[in-house]
């Protein structure tokens, strides 16, 4: 498991044994969270290839916010959680999407 930042997107990637191959065994999986207020990449520039790089589960540069992530002995749930309005100190708070990774299984599904 990995997490990143700094890219100021959501992103959800499978990593694989042979980065070439996505037939490949997946090793592990890499969440990415945004910024809270800074924009983020160009979304349709990046939308446009995500079918190039099918080891990429999910990704949006659209929406501000963080991620949360909840452990258990059984699986790891992590949470893209968004801000209704980055100006607003009462915005709603909403989750955009979720994903979890079982224990001892690598790659990471939708919830």
């Amino acid at each position: 498991m990995f997490w990143g930042g700094d890219i100021h997107s959501f992103w959800t990637t499978d990593l694989h044994a042979d980065a070439g191959n996505p037939d490949s065994a997946v090793v592990a999986t890499e969440f990415v969270g945004t910024s809270v207020t800074s924009g983020g990449p160009p979304f349709e520039a990046f939308n446009s290839i995500l079918g190039l790089n099918p080891h990429v589960k999910f990704f949006d540069s659209r929406q501000r916010g963080y991620v949360a992530v909840d452990v258990s002995e059984q699986q790891m749930l992590t949470r893209f959680q968004v801000v209704s309005d980055v100006l607003d100190p009462a915005a709603s708070v909403s989750t955009l999407k979720r994903f979890a990774v079982e224990a001892g299984k690598a790659g990471a599904v939708p919830v």
